[in-house]
């Protein structure tokens, strides 16, 4: 680099500065003005500079070149990042919901294995005890009776119940609706609501008598209108107003009133109420003495103590009921639940049968006779009829 530079001279005023010439300097290395001293040694001289010109402020070009470059790179890596953990958040997603589908299937092929377990419980204590009358005969744990063992690292659980020794919907009857809810709590005013509400919403009878088919089911909900036919589901409750005020809180939950209510109530026909599996609150609301009924019920005779196995075991001093009432379980409702680790599948079967759940009792002399048709995987052979199956694959 060249650098124009003067050996150090002595300078007076009004005197001219000698021509300077050029010299080469090292790279880097910085022009300065130097002051020195005079060679003279005379006191006053003014000192002596070295005169050289500086170099420019501006960048040379390949530092821009090299700056653009950076950012370039920098804006494709986090493209790069951004792009990766898209990919990643979505195969995540799709290996989660293959491995959930990976394992709904056997879950779902041991509760219907449980079923069978169930069906073939239940026709063992048919047989037994010449008919089902109540949970207590052992059939409301089915698998344990059958001594079953669930594949090593399944967790399955089976419950029968009794929904014979509850109180119809489908049946509409007012009065009985009515008794069930004053024993519940419910007041006068607000049963009849309810039941008022009720009807309106299931016959079309109610509709005419009543000023509108349409309900308010409340703010920011639309107008719904009555379907006119028997509840498919209990959800249906929350939507009738004059119903959700009393069975839900302010949330729309059940409230303790609500879920005893559901508890006594059954979405099916039953023309014959158990006896066996009546709760204390029903018994009251057909016209039982509660306590008068647990204590005959101790004192009846039959193979599997504190079971009524005849109507007759149950004196006139127990009460007058208002709807008809028996000693037998004919509506049952099939409760198994299937889990490997923290995958669980639900299985909620509800099977109605004649007394005792055979078709064919022993005593018939054509029961020899028939032939089972062949079982298969997909198939459910049993003497029960099937009312509905629901499935429920949660977490």
């Amino acid at each position: 680099m060249n650098r124009l530079t003067q050996n150090p001279i002595h300078c007076r005023a009004g005197t001219p500065i000698p021509a300077l010439r050029e010299e080469t300097l090292p790279a880097g290395r910085q022009c300065s003005q130097q002051a020195v001293a005079s060679p003279t040694g005379s006191a006053g001289a003014p000192p002596a500079y070295s005169l050289a010109p500086r170099r420019g402020l501006e960048s040379p070009p390949y530092t821009q070149q090299r700056g653009s470059v950076i950012l370039f790179v920098l804006g494709l890596i986090l493209l790069t990042a951004l792009l990766l953990t898209q990919f990643i958040d979505r195969a995540h997603t799709e290996l989660l919901t293959e491995a959930r589908r990976s394992q709904l299937a056997p879950l779902r092929e041991e509760a219907y294995s449980a079923l069978q377990v169930s069906f073939a419980s239940l026709a063992d204590f048919a047989a037994l005890d010449q008919g089902l009358n109540s949970p207590t005969q052992g059939w409301g744990e089915p698998l344990a009776h059958a001594d079953y063992t669930p594949p090593l690292g399944f967790a399955v659980t089976a419950e029968i119940i009794d929904d014979t020794g509850r109180l119809s919907l489908v049946n509409r009857d007012p009065a009985a609706l009515q008794a069930l809810l004053r024993e519940l709590g419910v007041s006068a005013t607000d049963a009849d609501a309810f039941i008022e509400a009720y009807l309106a919403w299931t016959e079309s009878e109610a509709i005419a008598r009543s000023l509108s088919g349409m309900i308010d089911a409340g703010d920011d909900t639309p107008v719904l209108t009555a379907p006119q036919a028997a509840l498919r589901s209990y959800e249906e409750l929350r939507f009738i107003p004059a119903i959700r005020d009393v069975l839900c809180d302010e949330q729309g939950d059940w409230n303790e009133t609500g879920r005893a209510f559901l508890a006594n109530v059954t979405l099916h026909p039953v023309n014959v109420i158990n006896l066996n599996s009546a709760s204390p609150e029903l018994l009251s609301a057909l016209g039982y003495d509660p306590a008068t009924v647990a204590a005959q019920r101790e004192a009846a005779l039959g193979p599997t103590p504190n079971v009524f196995y005849s109507t007759a075991d149950l004196s006139a001093a127990a009460g007058a009921p208002v709807v008809s009432v028996g000693t037998d379980a004919t509506l049952l409702r099939i409760r198994i639940t299937t889990a490997y680790g923290a995958r669980r599948f639900s299985l909620d079967v509800v099977v109605e049968s004649g007394r005792g759940g055979n078709q064919s009792r022993p005593e018939d002399p054509d029961a020899a006779q028939t032939e089972p048709r062949p079982w298969t995987r997909n198939s459910i052979d049993s003497g029960f009829r099937i009312l509905e199956i629901r499935e429920n694959s949660g977490a």
